[in-house]
């Protein structure tokens, strides 16, 4: 449920107010039985309070069928002390609270002896952003309100085009290198559902200002609240456009299919923003001798199961009337097998699964949802982590690279260019004669035998993948029941999950003491939309910090 705006008028920050966590609601109740829970639980008169803001919002399935929702919400007294009603209540659960407001970077006054809009008019001044994906979008919304005028670079198509390119990808087969799920306005997330979850601890509301700036320009209310907030690929577009307008309207400028060169001396400040899927981009640093390492990464398969089926595992049997208004679940799930671990990652619930390529001769998939999850099934990425001794990258670090290629080309063969995928219990070797699964797959398909791909010769330390991956399922049975059925469908190959390398930076978030700012996923800095957004803002505030020492 959306915000009650009547209820409260304005984001209360920085006022002193009472937080309470743990506060249980069964799902049937609606949002009309919160005020009362929450004078219950401060032993106070619904008059006594004067507004309420939910927080979060998560759900509790743990004594299924019976499900609940459980809040932490922000609470304003009326005529009542705050320290008297904490007093009273001595529950862990109730504490004092003061929201903390994002404080947006300033530039000075003066820079260099010139007025700020005298400074950024001279070319070389203007900040350059290359990359627009999260963490690039969000850097150059900071630099733009703070006058700083940033030039973005971005070798896709703004993201109108660039739909159309990825569902000529989908439909046709046909693959622009330039404009595709990885690359374009928006970045990788945009086709990728938009789950905006993150697990980065933020003391400075950065996370919360990037889900406001959401709302603002056109995302629903709940992602503010909803434990695991989601956009939908659909609504994403729109989203992303809306901001580029603002930036352009406060002085940006944004290139389109315009791939940036780096070069061995920049003339302008640069904030580096790349995606993980830049190769060419890691390999120009690396020939310029920017400070490259190689990091560990996941790679893995994309797994689809009937979305019902996941409901019920997850929910219990409970009314379609229920399951409606919950909408589709999804599940979290990890396994440590005999020689490595496997778990669920970028799970998509009533998604699809999607080629995500961008390659020629190179093929990997990923997973999205539009913003309804209506599609009657669920897919999520089962992924291994690799280790960077596993794969050479103590000595390259562009190794990393080289054992992605090396599997997606193997993918992209397997299946004479289309995505490869097979029913479980086939991998299993298992007969079984289960009804096939519908494929939801945006893209095309042939079924084959996987074999292959558990296969990596020239990597000798990654064995035994397909036994761990087996080991896995099963276990994952045994916590949800049809997990592993036979029809369960296997889709290869999830090659891009992060970056396997990092460019190094220092505490002032700068790259070889100059102004060159590397952030983001693709630079190794994050992992999702939200983390990406956040470091693309903790760069734009420490270059527009260094301006302080100009002023």
């Amino acid at each position: 449920m959306p915000l009650d705006r009547e209820f409260w008028q304005e984001e209360p920050w920085g006022r002193k107010m009472i937080k309470i966590g743990q506060l249980k609601l069964a799902v049937e109740e609606g949002q009309d039985s919160l005020l009362p829970a929450i004078a219950k639980s401060l032993k106070l008169k619904k008059e006594e309070i004067s507004a309420y803001q939910i927080l979060r919002r998560s759900l509790d399935a743990r004594k299924k069928p019976q499900l609940f929702y459980v809040y932490t919400v922000s609470v304003e007294l009326r005529g009542v002390s705050e320290k008297k009603v904490l007093a009273k209540v001595k529950n862990k659960d109730i504490q004092s609270y003061i929201p903390v407001l994002y404080q947006e970077p300033k530039c000075p006054e003066k820079i260099q002896g010139k007025a700020l809009e005298d400074f950024f008019q001279w070319e070389e001044h203007r900040p350059i952003v290359v990359g627009f994906g999260p963490a690039g979008i969000f850097a150059a919304l900071l630099l733009a309100r703070a006058g700083c005028r940033p030039i973005i670079y971005e070798r896709g198509k703004a993201v109108e085009e660039r739909a159309k390119d990825v569902e000529a990808l989908w439909e046709k087969g046909i693959l622009n290198k330039e404009s595709n799920p990885q690359f374009g306005e928006g970045g990788a997330g945009t086709f990728s559902d938009g789950k905006l979850n993150t697990l980065v601890k933020d003391q400075n509301g950065r996370s919360r200002f990037v889900l406001q700036e959401f709302i603002r320009h056109g995302a629903k209310e709940e992602i503010l609240y909803d434990a695991k907030p989601h956009v939908g690929t659909d609504a994403l577009i729109s989203i992303v456009s809306s901001i580029r307008k603002e930036i352009e309207s406060l002085g940006g400028e944004i290139h389109f299919e315009k791939q940036y060169h780096f070069l061995k001396e920049e003339k302008n400040p640069l904030i580096i923003a790349i995606g993980h899927s830049a190769r060419d981009s890691f390999r120009e640093l690396y020939d310029l001798s920017y400070p490259l390492l190689a990091k560990d990464f996941a790679m893995g398969f994309r797994v689809q199961h009937s979305q019902k089926d996941i409901d019920t595992a997850l929910y219990g049997e409970i009314s379609e009337e229920l399951r409606e208004k919950l909408g589709a679940s999804a599940y979290k799930i990890s396994h440590q097998a005999k020689h490595r671990s496997f778990y669920s990652f970028c799970m998509c619930p009533g998604g699809y699964v999607v080629n995500s390529s961008s390659e020629e001769g190179r093929l990997c998939v990923n997973g999205m949802s539009y913003s309804k999850r209506d599609s009657g099934y669920a897919n999520s990425a089962i992924i291994f982590t690799i280790k960077k001794e596993e794969y050479g990258g103590e000595n390259n670090p562009l190794a990393g690279i080289a054992l992605q290629e090396y599997w997606e080309e193997k993918a992209f063969h397997l299946g004479e260019g289309r995505v490869p995928y097979s029913r479980y219990d086939k991998i299993k070797n298992v007969a079984n004669k289960t009804e096939d699964l519908e494929l939801m797959l945006k893209g095309q398909s042939k079924e084959c035998d996987l074999n292959p791909l558990f296969r990596f010769e020239n990597y000798p330390k990654l064995g035994n993948i397909k036994e761990d991956f087996i080991e896995s399922m099963e276990a994952f049975e045994g916590k949800m029941k049809g997990f592993a059925k036979g029809n369960t469908l296997v889709y290869g190959v999830e090659s891009r999950t992060s970056s396997p390398l990092r460019i190094l930076r220092d505490e002032n978030f700068r790259c070889m003491e100059k102004d060159i700012y590397p952030c983001g996923e693709g630079a190794g800095y994050a992992g999702g939309i939200m983390s990406a957004a956040m470091d693309g803002m903790k760069v734009a505030e420490a270059y527009i910090r260094s301006l302080q020492n100009r002023g």
